[in-house]
């Protein structure tokens, strides 16, 4: 077993219930409540659809069910089904580091295999922690994006692991379970270049997925290619160029573990357009749009550098480029004065105002914003006045606001509005409350059952 490999398998076999704090407890939770609002909001979304028709009913109690519609179809499918409402919105969590991870698109395929298994809630969370810790880890450690791969070269792995622990598995199968996540799942970055299709939401699903599908395949005595990261053509030397340290310690206690410093959005949008947006909001304060001669976005590197080069997301034509659109967004805030779900299902990236504001707008980059970023992300907005006038605003978001995250109140008013889409006020409530205490639950059946449409 090659040395990534082998940490990994020993971190998954190894945590306990006991060894996560009160806070990481919390942070799941709030997580789960987010991921099933996102989910609740996207029942009848079109790449949810599509992905629907797909899940070929099983019989008997086997499998697990697809939020909304309850039908019991096999886990890897659920875990694709449901993953995609959860992502797409571009509303679910995320996390910003040296790659990029979503990993709540993990969640619903560790419901699936929890439903499937009779797991508890503490086992859920449980797995929801380690699928997290090795996603994020791994995407801390090396810059996939930067090389050109995507982020089911992380996800699946994650899935895989957590997993294999509802599943049961042992340490032998556990890393065959592995191997058979990361060789397979080379996933190219082409999925978040050009005008984004609706693959942009469904590639993290289908890495949930393949994770699921490789756990299974395990626990049915499947053995997976030996040293997946490590070898001469695994992970490292095929993605990345070189080995990166994934800084997953052996002991745990004290340890912090990374699901709290993930970032709930508060709009629908890439995570590195959130603070932008909320500098545009301040913006709008201060000046009437239409006395806008031009525009200047500040902002850093490593998140803008490649995108700002990339044509179609300065004339985004789908809403998956269009979420992804840093001038888009920017004068969606600015004319709008808010981005919201209905901003992308209307199409108002295709209108003539906001058109004509992006011409108007152009990107430099800060060197000193570059220095503190990805952990202090900032953007200052100028705005240059038909009269001449200069009107600056900045806004910044550091690792710390992050890791404090929104409150309870606020989870939950996420929630409500995002599921009365589909669900009623009383079944959004028992689901609230079900998944504050999920840790007391003996089953996470009542879960899904609240989400029956």
């Amino acid at each position: 077993m090659d040395k990534t490999a082998a940490q990994l398998v020993d971190f998954t076999a190894g945590l306990r219930y006991s060894d996560i704090p009160a806070s990481t407890i919390k942070a799941v939770k709030g997580r789960l409540l987010d991921s099933m609002g996102c989910a609740m909001a996207a029942l009848v979304a079109p790449p949810v659809r599509a992905v629907r028709r797909l899940a070929v009913p099983v019989a008997g109690n086997d499998g697990a069910r697809i939020f909304g519609t309850m039908v019991r179809t096999t886990p890897d499918l659920a875990a694709l089904v449901n993953g995609a409402m959860v992502r797409y919105l571009d509303m679910s969590d995320a996390y910003l580091m040296t790659s990029t991870a979503h990993p709540s698109d993990n969640i619903p395929g560790l419901i699936a295999i929890a439903e499937q298994t009779g797991a508890s809630g503490k086992d859920l969370i449980q797995a929801i922690v380690i699928s997290y810790e090795i996603q994020c880890r791994l995407c801390q450690a090396a810059p996939f994006q930067v090389a050109g791969w995507d982020q089911p070269v992380a996800g699946a792995p994650g899935a895989a692991m957590a997993a294999g622990r509802l599943l049961g598995l042992d340490k032998v199968q556990l890393r065959d379970a592995l191997a058979l996540a990361v060789v397979p799942n080379f996933a190219s970055n082409q999925t978040r270049n050009g005008q984004l299709s609706m693959w942009k939401g469904v590639a993290g699903p289908n890495a949930a997925r393949q994770g699921v599908f490789a756990a299974q395949l395990a626990a049915a005595g499947m053995t997976g290619p030996q040293d997946p990261f490590d070898g001469p053509v695994g992970l490292w030397k095929q993605t990345v160029g070189k080995r990166y340290s994934v800084q997953i310690p052996e002991r745990l206690k004290g340890h912090k573990f990374i699901i709290e410093q993930t970032n709930i959005k508060t709009f629908p949008v890439r995570d590195a357009i959130q603070v932008p947006i909320m500098a545009a909001l301040k913006l709008r304060e201060k000046v009437d749009v239409a006395d806008i001669q031009t525009l200047r976005i500040d902002t850093y590197a490593k998140h803008f550098a490649a995108p700002m080069k990339d044509k179609a997301l300065w004339t985004p034509k789908t809403r998956e480029s269009a979420d992804h659109s840093l001038p888009f967004c920017v004068a969606a805030a600015m004319i709008d004065g808010a981005v919201t779900p209905a901003t992308f299902e209307t199409g108002r990236y295709l209108d003539k105002d906001i058109l004509a504001l992006i011409k108007r707008l152009k990107i430099t980059l800060n060197d000193d914003f570059e220095k503190v970023a990805p952990a202090t992300r900032t953007c200052r907005l100028i705005a240059t006045t038909k009269d001449g006038k200069e009107i600056a605003v900045q806004h910044r978001q550091t690792l710390r606001d992050i890791e404090r995250g929104p409150s309870k109140q606020t989870f939950e008013d996420k929630f409500h509005l995002l599921a009365s889409a589909s669900l009623p006020e009383d079944a959004r409530s028992e689901m609230a409350d079900l998944i504050w205490s999920i840790d007391k639950a003996k089953t996470i059946d009542r879960l899904v059952d609240l989400t029956a449409i």
